[in-house]
């Protein structure tokens, strides 16, 4: 390599750490995990308390974890198994996805809403 490719690979891995830090620095801890199947609602946990919830789908299951205030997944019966490798979650914004199951795990500010009723 160069000195000015090397300028350029430090230069941009800098510009790359400013950002990460900008965006991640500014992301609130988050209230609630929202679990969505094909876009659409299925189920919204609180971080506060400690839960396993299994979704079952057409495609499959998934098995969430909340422990201390974050989100996992801790099971799939998906064949890559991607989703149960990925980071525990507690920021607003994150997100654990599991492609095969259509699966979307989102933390998301405030607190779980419950539902009073429903309408036809």
């Amino acid at each position: 390599m160069k000195r000015w490719d090397i300028v350029l690979v430090v230069l941009v891995l800098g510009v790359a750490a400013v950002l990460y830090g900008v965006t991640m620095g500014n992301a609130k801890q988050g209230g609630t995990v929202e679990i969505t199947v094909d876009g659409a609602v299925k189920k919204e946990l609180s971080l506060t308390e400690d839960t396993v919830y299994r979704l079952e789908t057409e495609h499959g299951y998934n098995v969430v974890e909340i422990k201390d205030g974050k989100a996992k997944v801790i099971e799939a019966d998906c064949r890559d198994g991607l989703c149960t490798e990925q980071k525990r979650i507690s920021k607003t914004g994150e997100t654990i996805v599991c492609l095969p199951h259509k699966t979307v795990v989102t933390v998301l500010e405030g607190q779980a809403q419950e539902v009073d009723m429903v309408v036809n």
